[in-house]
């Protein structure tokens, strides 16, 4: 795959096949938005039916072209794109955009026709961006290779760059968001059906380009979807924000993006993992991507989640912390101290509880802006500060201002402010805002909302660097490859818990019977109670068949149940094949839990954990992470889940062994990524987490093999 993308985004000559004399035509708008944009390298329209197009001279094939063009646009209908494509590739053409749709998007012989592209382009080593995609724009360089209105426009270049596997709504992001007091953006590349470059590549590039500050990206589905998490961890590392949007995560959704672009790859739970665990920020709105820009803009992070709000309305103070509250921040006390200097001149009918309501009176003396400021800022508890101004404006908004700006100077904390005056009666107070950095917002909502994803993304940095400081756990075991090799249906209960054991996950104490006596015989070496299980490849739910039975506390019992499981399990499926009856020691007075192992196609090896019971099958109560998965990584796992508070002690309860369980979670990745040839699915269901000391046990689970071994 070719690495070289600044010769894609800033090419020294551009060919144009299919280029029409009709400036209007999708295969016209090209070359005239190259020309009017004032793009500075060569162009070469190719068309066998024209001498000249739009006064440049036209040539009959790519082959009659006198360079080899940087870049390539096909625009002719699909049944032509693979010769014109091979013809590129005899040329030694690097980089191809092709616009025409008609390919795996359609399904039938479109696809056909896409995976003839994708050999086409491997062959020669070109670097594809398409089909079915709208072109690219790199302001900086007045590069406008695309067709569309948006293209008409002209643009200050900024720092932002995007890439969109939608080409109409990437470019409307760059359209609205440019404008006025919005966020100026750099390059935006669509890409399609992705046969080539990709969406994890063009962000690459974006993370090396030194003149890209944040990176927004819209995606329907990644089929290189196992970098996600190493490319974000990379832009992580260098210190620039992915805001991302991810659509199709629907069923009708999903439809759509089918017929769409062709997109569609792992489960959004996957997609929410790995977003989490390497600092990608999910945008729900184009106003989402010009708030946290801005707040992105300020250039300082947080060094916590700790809000303080300073308001002339209590009203407006109270919406800011419900939102913020609900997006992960703290609405903190204010120190002691904090609280007397600001009585000293808040006045008294004023509330100075967090958020501080400093009531519109203390406009009378604009200094003392400045002063409550310089007091919230220096509090020990204060991480950043929101400041809502209400709709002030001409001279006093401007006074305002210069506190606001001379106060936020002298912190390195971000100071944000929330200020509703339309942007004609208070132009000077924006522009001194602007001229500092200091991120402004006209609702308390959207400010909250950009202080919250500012601070989550500081976090994030904060995790990723601790985390580089761990290493994952490895192990590996050879007898438990052994065990499922060759294996095509569900692995019984009693065969999946001795791979547990193989990597130090604990299981309850238990032994396969083939007969009655042996059953009676090891009940009596665990001791009553005990539960009884029929294992068999063919049942993988044993509660639905009726074939297992619990809470067994005699020799008589079980005599009794070891004949009714077998009978309902062979009533249950006509030639069922079963491997034994499991007597198994009864796991009590502990929390359940459920933890798995999910080995999907595109992201690989993914664990889960969860409560058991309803908080999980109803509310889906769970955390999802990409393995392998560290001991820190683990913790947050079980910490964030809403029933955390059932294994910390709630209601009276005792403290669970949490630190088993994240020792559990830890061992279960490592088996994943250890067996992930092998395991599909794997489910731990429940793991009983037992009070603290106690640790944990594995008191049933289930493995599906991976299918294509």
């Amino acid at each position: 795959m070719r690495t070289d993308l600044e010769r894609f985004f800033n090419p020294r000559s551009i060919a144009i096949i299919g280029a029409s004399q009709d400036l209007d035509t999708i295969s016209g708008q090209p070359l005239k938005f190259l020309k009017s944009h004032g793009y500075r390298g060569k162009l070469y329209p190719v068309n066998p039916r024209y001498q000249e197009v739009a006064g440049v001279k036209c040539y009959s094939s790519i082959a009659d072209v006198p360079e080899v063009p940087d870049l390539v646009l096909i625009l002719v209908n699909a049944a032509r794109v693979a010769d014109i494509l091979r013809e590129c590739g005899v040329k030694g053409v690097p980089y191809v955009i092709i616009f025409t749709s008609g390919f795996s998007e359609m399904g039938g012989e479109g696809v056909t026709l896409q995976r003839q592209l994708t050999h086409i382009a491997q062959d020669h080593g070109i670097g594809v961006i398409g089909p079915n995609c709208q072109g690219m724009i790199n302001v900086a360089d007045s590069v406008f290779a695309g067709f569309g209105s948006v293209f008409n426009a002209d643009y200050d270049p900024g720092t932002v760059s995007m890439v969109s596997q939608s080409g109409g709504f990437g470019f409307s992001v760059m359209n609205l968001s440019s404008k006025d007091g919005g966020l100026p953006f750099r390059q935006v590349v669509t890409t399609g059906n992705e046969i080539g470059i990709s969406t994890l590549d063009f962000i690459d590039y974006y993370i090396d380009d030194p003149k890209t500050e944040i990176i927004v990206g819209y995606i329907e589905g990644l089929k290189d979807a196992g970098r996600l998490l190493e490319v974000g961890n990379r832009a992580l590392d260098a210190g620039k924000p992915i805001l991302m949007w991810k659509v199709g995560n629907t069923e009708q959704g999903q439809l759509a993006a089918r017929s769409h672009t062709a997109n569609l790859g792992g489960e959004m739970a996957l997609y929410k993992a790995a977003f989490r665990q390497s600092g990608i920020i999910q945008v729900e709105d184009i106003q989402d991507v010009v708030d946290y820009g801005h707040a992105f803009g300020c250039g300082r992070l947080p060094m916590g989640n700790r809000l303080a709000i300073i308001t002339i309305s209590g009203g407006a103070g109270i919406l800011m912390t419900d939102e913020c509250i609900a997006c992960g921040m703290r609405i903190p006390k204010l120190a002691p101290e904090t609280g007397e200097k600001l009585r000293s001149f808040v006045p008294a009918y004023g509330s100075l509880l967090n958020p501080v309501d400093v009531t519109a009176a203390i406009f009378n003396n604009t200094e003392l802006i400045g002063l409550t400021l310089q007091t919230i800022v220096d509090d020990p508890n204060v991480d950043c500060v929101a400041m809502i101004n209400a709709s002030l404006q001409g001279e006093l908004a401007a006074k305002v201002a210069a506190q606001i700006v001379a106060g936020a100077s002298r912190t390195d904390k971000p100071v944000f402010i929330c200020w509703s005056a339309r942007d004609a009666v208070a132009p000077e107070a924006y522009a001194a805002l602007d001229a500092a950095r200091i991120p402004r917002y006209k609702s308390p909502v959207r400010c909250g909302r950009a202080i919250a994803a500012l601070s989550w993304y500081a976090e994030a940095r904060r995790r990723r660097e601790r985390q580089k400081q761990e290493k994952a756990l490895v192990l590996t075991s050879a007898a438990a490859r052994r065990t499922l090799a060759e294996r095509t249906g569900d692995v019984s209960e009693y065969i999946a818990k001795r791979v547990l054991v193989d990597y130090g996950i604990p299981v309850t104490r238990e032994a396969l019977a083939e007969r009655k006596d042996e059953a009676l015989a090891i009940a009596r070496s665990i001791g009553y109670p005990v539960a009884l299980k029929v294992q068999s490849p063919d049942i993988s739910h044993k509660t639905e068949a009726r074939a297992v039975r619990v809470d067994i506390a005699s020799d008589g019992e079980l005599t009794a149940a070891y004949d009714e499981v077998l009978a309902n399990a062979r009533a249950y499926r006509k030639g069922v094949r079963i491997e034994g009856v499991l007597v198994q020691e009864m796991a009590m007075d502990g929390v359940e839990a459920i933890v798995g192992v999910t080995n999907d196609p595109l992201f690989g090896p993914a664990v889960m954990f969860g409560l058991g019971g309803v908080f999980a099958e109803v509310l889906k109560d769970v955390s999802f992470r990409l393995a392998p998965v560290t001991g820190s990584v683990a913790r947050e796992m079980v910490e964030e889940i809403t029933g955390y508070p059932l294994l910390a002690g709630a209601r009276g309860r005792p403290p669970a062994d949490v630190d088993a369980l994240v020792d559990a979670i830890v061992r279960l990745s490592a088996l994943a990524v250890d067996l992930k040839d092998h395991i599909g699915e794997l489910d731990i269901n429940p793991l009983f987490v037992f009070a603290k000391g106690k640790g944990v046990k594995a008191a049933d689970a289930l493995i599906r093999p991976k299918t294509g071994n």
